[in-house]
This record gives structure tokens, sequence and C-alpha cells, in this order.
């Protein structure tokens, strides 16, 4: 999730269409994101509501199994979330509409504050029954929806085409350092205080997020249609028009790429426990690895500024993806080699999505950015969902090493397909 600005330099249509020949252009630089202020403001906001997600994230598992001493419940509470969060596409319309998609954060953010302080003070008097649960986990999750959503706009607010790139590299390293720290907190209050306190440090990340957001107007393109169906119906129908038909591919690459979009933290799980004596250490090492190659790769094509070579990026991103992975299954049980494979995974696997993300941004006129973004999501989300349990049957039957093999040959289909469809290969904008 990262920023974006100037509504006014965004034409209707896309300044480079697909495939077309363009003069190299000067890139936007770290130093001119760095000035904006409206941009600083919201990235604030916007780590702040994501740390705060990651708290919680980490510990409704854990709540939802002490209030109820059911796995069953614990199911169920995460198919909620998961299934909420896949119906963002019948949320998009509304958020296109939004003459200042501000209005949705400062909105959003106190619901969820207010159900997250509920959800803790409810279950530290043991009063948080399931009916209870769920109505909150739902809340928070249609709340999210909506946030999301804006997320995919604001960085075309925020930022001109030639800072998109330097922006998504900066909200990466921003946003991955205090998400790991969201995670640890989570983790750290689980033991200290069961979990509750972090229904209470998520509700006081939304307040604070909340006032940084009201200082940061977000008025850009909206949608022209009056009625939610034909909002709606538009958002899809872009995807059939000569301009939007070849974001299909790219729904396509989605598809065959989030099929094992979950595998990386299983495989980390699986590869810290079954090869090293010391799995904590391991674990830590590993998945550090994997966010740093992440980062790496966000700062550098922020550095580069590659937007009219998306398509080689996507390219060289699946390829990295596929062989690190692959090694992470063939190499000997050695610390340093592991961490160095995972940190090339991450950096193949980030590529990837912040690649085909920012070219949605600079591609997609504005005023349709968030239906058509999360009409793609609806490609790869659905995908992720059958292969998370196809994964989880894997990894019951099979040897850490094979199932890596297994995920690495999945990206290594993608980066084929990436290769075939013909408009993925000259993406530009």
């Amino acid at each position: 999730m990262s920023p974006s600005s100037g509504p006014d330099i965004f034409p209707e249509r896309p300044a480079v269409v697909v495939g077309s020949p363009a003069a190299p252009s000067p890139p936007g630089g770290y130093r001119t994101v760095l000035r904006n202020r409206r941009f600083l403001l919201y990235e604030g906001s916007a780590i702040l509501s994501s740390t705060g997600y990651a708290v919680y994230s980490i510990s409704i598992p854990w709540i939802a199994y002490l209030n109820s001493g059911s796995f069953l419940v614990v199911g169920l509470v995460l198919f909620l979330e998961l299934g909420v969060y896949a119906l963002t596409f019948l949320i998009a319309p509304l958020v296109d509409r939004a003459a200042d998609k501000r209005v949705i954060f400062l909105i959003g953010y106190p619901i969820q504050a207010i159900a997250a302080g509920v959800l803790a003070y409810t279950a530290s008097r043991g009063e948080l029954h399931l009916g209870l649960l769920l109505a909150l986990v739902a809340i928070l999750s249609v709340a999210w929806d909506f946030e999301w959503a804006v997320f995919q706009v604001a960085p075309r607010t925020l930022l001109s085409k030639d800072e998109l790139f330097a922006g998504q590299g900066l909200a990466s390293a921003l946003g991955s350092g205090v998400q790991v720290g969201g995670y640890a907190a989570g983790a750290s209050l689980i033991l200290v205080s069961g979990a509750v306190g972090s229904g209470y440090l998520y509700a006081g990340l939304l307040v604070l997020a909340t006032l940084l957001a009201a200082l940061v107007p977000l008025r850009g393109g909206s949608a022209t249609e009056r009625e939610y169906t034909a909002g709606f119906v538009e958002g899809w129908r872009y995807l059939t028009t000569p301009e939007g038909r070849p974001l299909l591919q790219l729904g396509a690459l989605g598809a065959v790429s989030g099929f094992f979009s979950a595998a990386p933290a299983l495989l980390i799980t699986l590869d810290a426990n079954h090869s090293f004596a010391n799995p904590g250490l391991a674990y830590g090492l590993l998945f550090t690895s994997f966010v740093v190659g992440g980062v790496a790769v966000d700062l550098l094509l922020g550095h580069s500024n590659p937007r009219r070579r998306v398509g080689v990026v996507i390219v060289a991103a699946l390829s990295l993806s596929a062989f690190a992975l692959y090694l992470t299954g063939v190499f000997p049980p050695s610390l340093p080699l592991a961490a160095a494979a995972w940190f090339f995974a991450g950096a193949g696997v980030s590529g990837y999505l912040s690649g085909s993300g920012t070219f949605l941004w600079g591609y997609v006129p504005e005023n349709r950015l968030a239906r058509v973004t999360s009409n793609l999501y609806v490609f790869r989300g659905a995908a992720g969902a059958v292969g998370a349990v196809v994964l989880g049957v894997l990894a019951a039957q099979i040897v850490p090493s094979s199932l890596a093999t297994i995920v690495a040959l999945v990206y290594g289909a993608a980066a084929v397909a990436s290769l075939l469809l013909p408009a993925i290969r000259r993406f530009a904008f």
C-alpha cells in the first residue's frame, strides 16, 4: 500500500498505450517524493493503519481460540475475514464515486477503532460470544475493504507518473519495517495479555491514522456514473475495451502466480523447522531475508523508474522467483545459503507485485482505478484461496524440498506465461 499525487497531470486515457514506443522519461526520484508533504502524511497514516492490522491479524486467531476453545471457530473467523476481502470488487464502485476519498478513511478508521476496542473489552471480561466475535470481524473486514480500495487510488492522486515507482519503493521500505514490528508487537502482547492488548493497540493506531488522514485531501478523478449498478458494470466493461483488454492478460497471470501466493510463509516455516537445530533463529533470519529482498528490489525499482519497461520487470521478477524458490528446496541446511535464497525469492515476488501494481496505478484511468484493480484482484484472490487449500494438503503429504519444487514450477509457469502473453511483454505507462 503506497501513496501517489497530482490528478491534473493524468489524462483520461493513458499517455502511453501498451506496446507503443515512447521516449525515455526522467526518473521521479526519491528527493522529489520526500519533499511531497501530502504524500508523507498519507504514507504515515497508511503505515499506522497497516501496522495496526498486522497486530490484529496475528492476534485474532488466538483471541478466537481463547474465547471459544475451538479450532472450528478459528476457522470460521479466518474464513469470514478472507471471504469479505474477496468482495472488495463490490465496494470499489462506491470508492471511485467519492469526490474526496479521504472521507472513507475518516469514517472507516474510527469505526474500526471502536470495533477493535469492543473486541478487546469483551474478550477481557469473557463476554466475547461467537455472534459478537463474528460481527466485529465482519465490521473490521468490510471497513478494510473500503480502505484497501482507496490505497489503490491514492498513488494516482498524490504522485506524478514518474514518481510512482519511487513512492512504491519508499512505502515498501517504511511499511515493511513497521509491519514486521506490528507482528512482533502482536506476538509479544499474546505473551503479556493473552492478545487482548492487541485490540486496544489496534484501536490506538487507528485513531492516530485518522488524525493524519484528516490532513491529506484525496481529491481526484471520480466516476461519472450516478447509479451504483452503472458504475459496477462500467468497471467490468472497461476490461472489454481495446484499452482495458490487455489487463485481462494481467488477470490471467495473477491467477497463475497467485495460486501459491501463500507458499513463501509456509515454506519458510517448514524450512526452519525441518532443516535447522534452532528453528526460532532460522525462522527469524529467513523471514527477515525474504522481507529485505523485497524492500531492496522495490528501492531499486524506485531509483530506476522502469515505467517504460514494466513488462521486462514482470518477466524478470517471476523468473527470479521461480529460480530462487527452487533453490530453497535443494540447498543443503546452511543458514547463509538459505538466507541468500530467500532474499532473492523475496526480491522476485516483490518485484512482480510492485511492477504489476504500479503499472495499474499509472495505466488505468483514475476515475476507474479502484474498480479495475479490485476486479483484477478477483483472479488472484480466488486462485490464492484454492491454492491455499492445495498447499495445506501437500504440506501434510510430502517433504519440504519437494513442495518447494512444486511451488517453483508454478512460478516458473507464470514466468513462461508472462513471456507468451504478448501484451504483458509490452506493458508501459
